[in-house]
């Protein structure tokens, strides 16, 4: 299929995305996002809180990158995103604080410290079982990286 075919028969569905994107896209762009090592989906999470939320991607850690499915994902992370592969916990939990991100993406063992250090976080597990499928729930998805921020603000004293 010739790309302006394509283009043309998924346009309705993109900008649906787009306009129920651009309330959360406000909250979003320009914060910055720390993915720790957790569930394999960090990599296209990242590409969507960069390319379509407008976040800084300070890090972005996976247990495992399989090249063959993820180098397409990769390329369109933000020039000089840095990957991490596998888990150095310590070391990377040294990394998040001093970068003191604005969302931190990170099993459930690892966001009640953060969360008591003052950082916002996001289960990475909640994101694992989010139906999440395509261009009708991308403003859902960025709906759960927004409450965080949200349930944040509402918490400060």
């Amino acid at each position: 299929m010739d790309e302006a075919r394509f283009e043309a028969a998924i346009a309705p569905a993109v900008n649906r995305a787009n306009m129920g994107l651009a309330r959360y896209r406000d909250v979003l762009k320009g914060r910055k996002a720390f993915l720790f090592p957790d569930s394999q989906l960090e990599i296209p999470l990242a590409r969507f809180l960069a390319r379509e939320c407008g976040m800084t991607l300070i890090e972005v850690g996976t247990p495992y990158i399989d090249r063959l499915l993820m180098d397409t994902e990769i390329a369109l992370l933000p020039a000089g995103t840095a990957l991490s592969e596998g888990q150095d916990v310590e070391k990377q939990l040294d990394r998040c604080r001093a970068a003191r991100p604005d969302i931190t993406v990170c099993g459930l063992g690892l966001a009640n410290p953060l969360e008591a250090e003052g950082l916002s976080t996001k289960w990475s597990i909640e994101l694992v079982f989010s139906p999440l499928h395509g261009y009708d729930q991308a403003a859902d998805l960025a709906e759960l990286f927004v409450r965080s921020s949200e349930r944040r603000r509402r918490l400060s004293v």
